[in-house]
Parts: C-alpha cells; structure tokens; sequence
C-alpha cells in the first residue's frame, strides 16, 4: 500500500480548487468513504457510495456519475484503490459461485454497473440450468422430438415477453458486434465464440440462442 496515495492528500488537493459547496460535498463523500473501508465485503461503487452519501447530504449517484462529478469520482477511485479494489461493485457470494473465470473477465469489461448487474445475472442462470442439463444428460436417454416445433416457437415468444428492456439491452450488448471486437472474440455461424487463439469461450449456439431472446 506504500504505493497508493493517501485518499486524505487527494481530498486536500480537491478541496483547495473546489468552491465552498463543493469542499463540503467532498468532505461528506470522503466520510462515507471511510466508513465503507470499514466494512466488507468492500463496496465502493458509485450505486452504493452515491446512496449513502445522500442520506447524509453529499453527492447522490447520478450527481457523482455526471459529467461535472470528476471530482467525485477521482476521490472514489483514491478510497478504492487505497484499500485494495476498485469501484466495481463486488459479487454476491452466490454469483461467485456460478460463475467462472471467463465469465468473470467478461463482467470485468462492463464499466456501467446496471448493465454489468444484469449480464451477471444472465449468466448466472445460464450457468444453473447448463449444469441441470449435464446432471440430466449423465442420469438418463433424452429424446428430442422434433414435431414439437410450433411449442418451442412459443416458448420462444414468451421467453420474449418476460425479457425487460434492459435485460433486452443488456443481452444486446452482450453479443454485439462492437463488444466481440472490443474482448477479441469471433463469432462462428454455429453461435459459438472463439478466442484469437481458436479456443471456445461459449458453446455452439450461444449466440443465436440469445438473439431468438430479442
């Protein structure tokens, strides 16, 4: 930690350029900051820091995520990093189990915490019902019956229907052009994703699986 500046040096800096109402609203944020250092697991995303921080009167969460909140944040960043993490919000304990190291370099790459939230969830139960389909597979003889084509179309439309805008958007995003670019990643014409070396990152039929959600 001798490398990481002391979030007290940065708080001082801050407040010897900001104006009066400023100063007070960095010193509230850096109190809350504080007393999240103290708790675990640690949690310093600007969801969390932002609600605590207006109930006490400073910054709420979409003033520290505006354009003219840099300040804000860069004191957010300095508590983080001073204690050893960053901003992104931690995962539930169950989330941690569901997920694996590929899956969590993924979330890694998400900066918005909403989207990152849903995605994480996404893959949290794409996870729970894959093993569900190993058990399965490994404990009996699955026949596919093939005639039941109109009911899977249904299952289709109705999976669609329970899907929420941002869930909508937050698979959209997962499977994007821009973000398989972005992580280095092809998509084959079966649905599945290689890596730059020609390893599998998801299975045959993952992405157009995801599409039919849209």
């Amino acid at each position: 930690m001798d490398s990481v500046v002391d979030p007290e040096i940065i708080l001082e800096e801050l407040c010897a350029e900001a104006t009066k109402r400023t100063e007070s609203a960095l010193r509230v944020l850096h109190q809350v900051l504080y007393e999240q250092s103290q708790k675990e697991p640690l949690d310093f995303s600007i969801v969390t820091v932002g609600k605590y921080s207006k109930e006490l009167g400073g910054p709420s969460t979409q003033t520290i995520r505006n354009r003219t909140g840099k300040h804000f944040q860069q004191l957010i960043e300095a508590w983080a990093a001073y204690s050893g993490t960053t901003r992104k919000k931690p995962l539930s304990v169950r989330q941690k189990q569901l997920l694996n190291s590929n899956d969590q370099h993924i979330l890694d790459s998400i900066d918005d915490t909403v989207i990152r939230a849903v995605v994480g969830s996404l893959i949290a139960e794409r996870n729970k019902y894959r093993d569900q389909l190993n058990v399965m597979k490994a404990n009996s003889n699955i026949v596919i019956d093939r005639t039941q084509k109109a009911s899977q179309q249904q299952s289709v439309v109705k999976s669609k229907s329970q899907l929420t805008p941002l869930e909508a958007e937050a698979i959209r995003a997962a499977i994007s052009d821009k973000f398989m670019e972005k992580m280095g990643w092809v998509v084959m014409p079966t649905g599945q994703v290689k890596d730059t070396d020609g390893g599998e990152v998801y299975l045959r039929g993952y992405v157009n699986v995801l599409s039919k959600l849209l």
